[in-house]
């Protein structure tokens, strides 16, 4: 087959999942879905191989790995017919990182043949369980965490069976919303289907299957290239601390070794942290998405997402462990731990690329606010991750403001929440002297004030780095921690703690978020003078920190750099002192 050939079926299968992610974005009802693109969209063969995966969340790498599988383990391929779409939430079944994400599954049929299905992942805004949201870190189990399902036929010839959709509906606080997403995703998987059967109607069956045999043979091809050609041949170790395991203050420690030997790379994680007894674990598949996501990052970014990304990486996950644990380990708040690890990976990846290496991140602070609505007549959950700041590279500053890793989704307009949901934004900003300080700056995290408009509000929270913080790089310095604060009228501001579920709100209180921010990467008194104006002239910097830690002296009313004081600043031994606050 002519290389044009298969670059045209390659563009195409991309093309269309990243179609079927528009349509599922566009005709969702949660604004979890159609404003923060919490979802993703698939395409697979009939043996399990990812094709093509349009994301907007990383964390969604993995999701298809272990899901066409569990499907046709259960249901017979010749008993499936037009129309058909399967659905399932349970990761310990078919590998979505959490009960949250529901996946819709669809065959698709070139004639009288399956080829393969489309796949359509969203975050649903509630599953059940003990808190609104679904998602907390001090779950004791996967019980806590909503309804399981594992897959189930929920259309049949396309028609909806209504016991199945009942079902699932009345484990939902929000059901209004579950209810329209599962169309959006009926209607994703359909665009997916049809993108497909005209390929085989335009190219026939042996060019397209071959063309797809051959898209991921040079998936493999170009990513063991980069391996032996780009990182350096050896053995690699890093570690780092989730602040706490959710249901007590023990940190938990994150490892890898990783291992890179001519084409390949070994991830090992024998040295990470037993399962917990929290929703802190990251499932298999989690993990995996986390390996591929660093991967693609830390070698060649415009790598496609398939099948052939996954073969020159092996994974060593000891089950049992954080980092893959056993049924029924509860895994709703996976995704705050995988942020570590993803750092965790960086790191020793970096020291197998210099080029390319980066400080830890600041990760976000996740909130879930729940209660009733009396405007509308109906229970609400607003659940939202608050954005941190990025390491800084090798070249570059950290970016302000801005999801990290495995997080990608897009920031919920303050429009959109307070019409939504009884709260108020009342404060926004960028978060001055949150970047750990270096030649390069780590990026800044958030302050954010929301004011309760209804009594009886219940607050679950999860986050990291409020105790163990974005370290930096090559003498760069630490981010900010991150932190929650409470101001009721009448009582001292109250500084709340990194995980808990339920804290009851009243109506007025302002709950102000504060995110963490990335590390520095070198020196402080490299960066240049003009970069440490702006970034004080941004409120990215405060005069005095641009004095202690950068070595720039300025005029506090003017702004304008005192040259004789910054050249004698810089000249002295170094009086950097270690973390922003």
């Amino acid at each position: 087959m002519s290389y044009g050939a298969t670059e045209i079926i390659a563009s195409a299968l991309e093309s269309a999942a990243w179609e079927m992610c528009a349509s599922l974005i566009r005709t969702a009802y949660s604004p979890n879905v159609k404003e923060r693109a919490d979802c993703s969209t698939a395409l697979c063969d009939i043996h399990g191989r990812t094709l093509s995966l349009a994301t907007h969340g990383p964390a969604h790498l993995g999701s298809t790995l272990k899901l066409i599988p569990a499907l046709v383990e259960r249901f017979d391929l010749a008993a499936m017919q037009p129309g058909d779409a399967f659905f399932a939430n349970d990761p310990y079944t078919v590998g979505v990182t959490h009960l949250n994400d529901c996946t819709m599954a669809a065959p698709i049929f070139a004639g009288s043949r399956i080829v393969g299905f489309a796949v359509a992942l969203a975050h649903h805004s509630d599953v059940g369980g003990r808190v609104p949201g679904s998602e907390s870190g001090d779950a004791t189990s996967i019980y806590q965490e909503g309804i399981r399902i594992p897959p189930v036929r929920l259309f049949e010839g396309g028609t909806l069976r209504a016991d199945i959709l009942e079902m699932f509906l009345l484990n939902s606080r929000t059901p209004y919303f579950s209810l329209g997403d599962i169309h959006a995703q009926r209607a994703a998987v359909a665009s997916g289907i049809q993108r497909v059967q005209e390929l085989y109607a335009r190219h026939g069956a042996a060019v397209v299957e071959q063309a797809v045999d051959d898209m991921l043979d040079a998936t493999e091809c170009r990513l063991r290239h980069y391996i032996r050609h780009h990182l350096r041949e050896g053995v690699y170790r890093a570690e780092d601390w989730l602040d706490e395991d959710g249901i007590s203050d023990r940190p938990v420690k994150l490892a890898v070794t990783v291992t890179v030997r001519d084409d390949r790379v070994v991830f090992d994680f024998s040295d990470s942290a037993g399962q917990l007894g929290s929703g802190k674990n990251i499932p298999y598949t989690h993990t995996m998405a986390t390996v591929y996501y660093c991967m693609k990052v830390m070698t060649d970014p415009g790598l496609a997402v398939n099948d052939g990304l996954y073969r020159p990486v092996e994974v060593i996950a000891p089950p049992g462990s954080v980092v893959n644990p056993r049924a029924p380990a509860g895994v709703s708040s996976r995704n705050l731990t995988s942020m570590i690890l993803a750092d965790v990976m960086i790191d020793a990846l970096g020291q197998a690329a210099p080029q390319r290496a980066m400080a830890p991140s600041g990760a976000y602070q996740g909130i879930i606010l729940g209660g009733w609505d009396e405007l509308r007549g109906r229970f609400f959950v607003d659940y939202e991750n608050f954005a941190g700041g990025h390491g800084a590279s090798a070249g570059a500053d950290g970016m302000d403001a801005a999801q990290i890793h495995t997080t990608n989704t897009a920031n919920l307009p303050i429009e959109v929440m307070e019409m939504e949901f009884p709260v108020r934004v009342e404060r926004y900003e960028v978060a001055a002297d949150s970047g750990g300080a270096g030649r390069f700056r780590g990026g800044c995290g958030i302050s954010r004030e929301l004011r309760m408009l209804a009594d009886g509000i219940t607050l679950t929270v999860r986050s990291a780095r409020q105790k163990f913080v974005a370290q930096g790089r090559d003498g760069g310095l630490p981010g900010a921690a991150g932190a929650y604060l409470l101001l009721r009228e009448g009582e001292e501001q109250r500084k709340l703690s990194s995980t808990f579920s339920e804290l009851v709100l009243r109506r007025g209180d302002v709950l102000r978020i504060e995110t963490p921010g990335g590390g520095g990467m070198g020196d402080p008194t490299d960066r240049p003078v003009e970069d440490v104006v702006r970034d004080v002239r941004e409120a990215k910097i405060s005069v005095g920190r641009a004095a202690d830690l950068y070595g720039v002296a300025l005029d506090e009313s003017r702004g304008d750099v005192d040259e004789q004081a910054t050249r004698r600043l810089r000249l002295q031994p170094s009086q950097r002192a270690g973390t922003a606050e």
